[in-house]
Protein backbone atom coordinates (compact mmCIF):
# COMPACT_ATOMS: atom_id res chain seq x y z
CA UNK A 1 0.00 0.00 0.00
CA UNK A 2 1.17 3.51 -0.81
CA UNK A 3 0.47 6.06 1.95
CA UNK A 4 1.06 9.81 2.15
CA UNK A 5 0.99 11.81 5.39
CA UNK A 6 1.13 15.59 5.17
CA UNK A 7 0.63 18.64 7.33
CA UNK A 8 -0.53 21.86 5.74
CA UNK A 9 -2.95 24.76 5.55
CA UNK A 10 -6.18 24.81 3.58
CA UNK A 11 -6.00 27.20 0.64
CA UNK A 12 -9.76 27.38 0.17
CA UNK A 13 -13.03 26.41 1.83
CA UNK A 14 -14.02 22.83 1.06
CA UNK A 15 -16.44 22.20 -1.81
CA UNK A 16 -19.03 19.47 -1.34
CA UNK A 17 -20.69 17.58 -4.18
CA UNK A 18 -23.27 14.84 -3.87
CA UNK A 19 -22.60 11.65 -5.79
CA UNK A 20 -25.38 9.12 -5.28
CA UNK A 21 -25.84 8.56 -1.54
CA UNK A 22 -22.39 9.93 -0.70
CA UNK A 23 -20.62 13.24 -0.68
CA UNK A 24 -17.23 14.04 -2.10
CA UNK A 25 -15.39 16.85 -0.37
CA UNK A 26 -12.64 18.65 -2.33
CA UNK A 27 -10.11 21.15 -0.96
CA UNK A 28 -6.51 22.26 -1.55
CA UNK A 29 -3.73 22.05 1.01
CA UNK A 30 -0.54 24.12 0.96
CA UNK A 31 2.44 22.17 2.28
CA UNK A 32 5.53 24.29 2.95
CA UNK A 33 9.09 23.36 3.72
CA UNK A 34 12.12 25.49 4.50
CA UNK A 35 15.63 24.75 3.32
CA UNK A 36 18.89 26.55 2.66
CA UNK A 37 20.10 27.09 -0.89
CA UNK A 38 23.73 26.61 -1.96
CA UNK A 39 24.55 30.15 -0.75
CA UNK A 40 23.07 29.51 2.69
CA UNK A 41 19.95 31.62 2.14
CA UNK A 42 16.73 30.38 3.70
CA UNK A 43 14.15 29.42 1.05
CA UNK A 44 10.53 28.46 1.61
CA UNK A 45 8.96 26.18 -0.97
CA UNK A 46 5.21 25.54 -1.06
CA UNK A 47 3.57 22.62 -2.83
CA UNK A 48 -0.18 22.44 -3.39
CA UNK A 49 -1.98 19.14 -2.92
CA UNK A 50 -5.55 18.50 -4.05
CA UNK A 51 -7.44 16.57 -1.35
CA UNK A 52 -10.42 14.34 -2.14
CA UNK A 53 -12.48 13.00 0.73
CA UNK A 54 -15.49 10.68 0.41
CA UNK A 55 -18.04 10.71 3.23
CA UNK A 56 -21.64 9.60 3.76
CA UNK A 57 -24.56 12.07 3.73
CA UNK A 58 -24.51 12.52 7.53
CA UNK A 59 -20.94 13.84 7.60
CA UNK A 60 -20.48 17.50 8.49
CA UNK A 61 -16.66 17.61 8.42
CA UNK A 62 -16.82 19.97 5.44
CA UNK A 63 -18.30 22.67 7.71
CA UNK A 64 -14.93 22.82 9.50
CA UNK A 65 -12.71 22.71 6.42
CA UNK A 66 -12.23 26.45 5.95
CA UNK A 67 -9.45 28.44 4.32
CA UNK A 68 -6.49 28.87 6.69
CA UNK A 69 -7.21 25.79 8.87
CA UNK A 70 -4.19 23.58 9.63
CA UNK A 71 -4.69 19.87 9.04
CA UNK A 72 -2.85 16.57 9.08
CA UNK A 73 -3.97 14.25 6.29
CA UNK A 74 -3.28 10.58 5.68
CA UNK A 75 -4.30 9.00 2.43
CA UNK A 76 -3.40 7.48 -0.90
CA UNK A 77 -1.46 9.74 -3.29
CA UNK A 78 -2.25 10.01 -7.00
CA UNK A 79 -1.08 12.22 -9.83
CA UNK A 80 -3.35 13.68 -12.46
CA UNK A 81 -2.07 14.96 -15.78
CA UNK A 82 -3.60 17.79 -17.78
CA UNK A 83 -2.78 20.17 -20.60
CA UNK A 84 -2.41 23.82 -19.55
CA UNK A 85 -3.84 26.77 -21.48
CA UNK A 86 -0.43 27.35 -23.05
CA UNK A 87 -0.33 23.73 -24.27
CA UNK A 88 2.15 22.36 -21.72
CA UNK A 89 1.60 18.98 -20.08
CA UNK A 90 1.41 19.38 -16.30
CA UNK A 91 0.57 17.23 -13.32
CA UNK A 92 -1.17 17.71 -10.00
CA UNK A 93 -0.57 15.74 -6.83
CA UNK A 94 -3.79 14.64 -5.17
CA UNK A 95 -4.55 12.51 -2.14
CA UNK A 96 -7.61 10.40 -1.41
CA UNK A 97 -8.07 11.21 2.27
CA UNK A 98 -8.52 8.31 4.70
CA UNK A 99 -7.80 10.17 7.95
CA UNK A 100 -7.95 13.87 8.75
CA UNK A 101 -6.97 15.69 11.94
CA UNK A 102 -7.31 19.38 12.73
CA UNK A 103 -4.25 21.13 14.19
CA UNK A 104 -4.36 24.27 16.35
Amino acid sequence: MLKLILTGVLGNDAEVKEVGNSKVINFNVAVSQDYRDKDGNKVEKTEWVKAIMWRDLNSSVADYLKKGKRVIIEGTPETEGYKSKDGEIRSVLSVKVRELEFVN
